[in-house]
């Protein structure tokens, strides 16, 4: 793992960086006067959740591809 993936993690493991790392992605993604709601919030991480898995999937089948050949 490189210095800087090191770095970034060791950033989101401190709950102060990653507080402050969501704060902005939000203000920066999310409209103005748009809350999210505690229902909405589920949703997304809902969707978080399963993307994850879609991609690890799929780089465990890049990995097998790759030992196969």
């Amino acid at each position: 793992m490189s210095k800087k993936s090191k770095r970034i993690l060791a950033l989101l493991n401190d709950p102060r960086h990653r507080n402050r790392l969501l704060e902005t992605l939000n203000r920066e993604t999310l409209d103005e006067g748009a809350p999210v709601s505690g229902g909405q919030d589920m949703t997304i991480l809902k969707d978080m959740n399963s993307l994850e898995r879609e991609h690890d999937q799929y780089v465990e089948n890049l990995k097998g591809r790759f030992r196969e050949e």
